[in-house]
C-alpha cells in the first residue's frame, strides 16, 4: 500500500439539523478539506453523535453530499453514542468499528481501533493484541483519557472514561496515539487530540481544529475547522496606578492578538470577559475602555463586561 494522508477528528456531538446546524457544518468543511488536501482516509474517534440513536440519516446526506470521491470514512463509538453498530449507518466507504480491531495501515504500519468500552482501560483493551503488535509499528485510536494529559472542567465529560497510561505506552510502544474524548487540542508527546470541531459550550475556547497525519513524513498538522461560532472567555487584572488604563489596553491587545484569528473570522467571536482587581481610574472609564477595545466581536450571550 502507498503512504497514506489520513484525517481524524472526534467529539463531533451532531444531533439533528434543525437543532445543531453548525455541528453539520463544521464536519462538511472538514470533509472539504480533506478534499483539497488529498486525504484518502478520514478517522472519527469517537462521539460523531451526541448520544446513540441520534438522526443517523442526517449525517449520511452529509457523508454523501461532502465525502470527496474515494475518501473513505472509519468511525469508532465514544462515550455518548457507545451502542452504534455498523449496520446502523450506511454509505459508500464508510465503516464503523464497534469492536476492538486491528487493521493494516500501510507495508510497515498497522492500526488499533479501540472503540469506547465503559468500565474498561484501554490498557486492558490492547492487551489481546500484545503479541501481535510486539513486533509492528502501530497507531493506537481509541476514545478515552490519557491520565497524564492536560484537562480542564467539561459539563459534558465528568468523571474518567476508557484512561490510558504511561506504563500502557511503555508497555505495548504504539507509535502514536490519538483519542476522541477531551474536546480542548492537544498533543502531549506522542498523545494526540484533536478535540471537538465545534464549541459546545464557552469552555471550548479558541478556532477549532482537526488534525492531518501523512504517513509518508510522519507529520502530525493541526488544521483550522471553519466554524460559525469561536468562543473566547478572558480575565484580566487591573492594579491601581497612573498607567493602568494604558496596560488593561495592551493586555486586551496583546490578548487578542494570540488568538490568531484568520482574516474576516470577527464576526463569529462570542467573548466572555470578567476583570478583577482595583482601580484609582474608576469603573465607568474600565468598562468603556473594555467595551471599546472588544468592539469587533460579539460579547458572550450579549452581556457585558463583567466588573464586579
Amino acid at each position: 500500500m502507498q503512504p497514506l494522508k489520513i484525517a481524524i477528528t472526534a467529539d463531533n456531538h451532531l444531533v439533528t439539523q434543525s437543532k445543531t446546524p453548525e455541528r453539520f457544518q463544521a464536519l462538511a468543511d472538514i470533509y472539504r478539506q480533506c478534499g483539497e488536501e488529498g486525504v484518502q482516509l478520514l478517522i472519527i474517534a469517537g462521539d460523531l453523535f451526541e448520544q446513540t440513536m441520534a438522526n443517523y440519516p442526517e449525517f449520511e446526506k452529509v457523508y454523501q453530499t461532502s465525502r470527496p470521491i474515494d475518501l473513505k470514512t472509519v468511525i469508532i463509538p465514544g462515550n455518548h453514542d457507545h451502542q452504534l453498530q455498523g449496520e446502523a449507518l450506511a454509505g459508500e466507504g464508510l465503516v464503523v468499528y464497534s469492536e476492538p480491531t486491528l487493521r493494516p495501515l500501510n507495508d510497515s504500519r498497522k492500526i488499533l481501533f479501540l472503540p469506547y468500552k465503559d468500565q474498561q482501560t484501554m490498557g486492558e483493551a490492547i492487551a489481546p493484541f500484545a503479541e501481535e503488535l510486539s513486533s509492528q509499528r502501530w497507531i493506537l485510536i481509541g476514545h478515552g483519557d490519557w491520565s497524564a494529559g492536560q484537562k480542564i472542567p467539561d459539563p459534558y465529560e465528568r468523571g474518567i472514561y476508557m484512561p490510558l497510561t504511561r506504563p500502557d505506552l511503555k508497555s505495548y510502544q504504539p507509535e502514536m496515539v490519538f483519542l476522541g474524548h477531551i474536546h480542548l487540542a492537544q498533543q502531549d508527546g506522542l498523545v494526540y487530540y484533536p478535540g471537538s470541531p465545534f464549541p459546545l459550550h464557552i469552555g471550548e475556547t479558541g478556532i477549532r481544529k482537526f488534525i492531518i497525519l501523512d504517513t509518508a513524513k510522519g507529520e502530525v498538522e493541526y488544521r483550522p475547522v471553519n466554524t460559525a461560532l469561536i468562543y473566547f472567555d478572558e480575565s484580566f487584572l487591573v492594579i491601581p496606578g497612573e498607567d493602568e488604563l494604558s496596560s488593561l489596553e495592551k493586555d486586551i491587545q496583546e490578548r487578542i492578538t494570540g488568538w490568531q484569528l484568520p482574516e474576516g473570522w470577527a464576526d463569529r467571536v462570542q467573548v466572555r470577559v470578567r476583570i478583577s482587581g482595583s482601580s484609582s481610574t474608576g469603573r465607568t472609564e474600565i468598562q468603556s475602555l473594555v467595551e471599546s477595545s472588544f468592539a469587533p466581536y460579539r460579547f458572550y450571550q450579549d452581556q457585558p463586561p463583567d466588573l464586579d
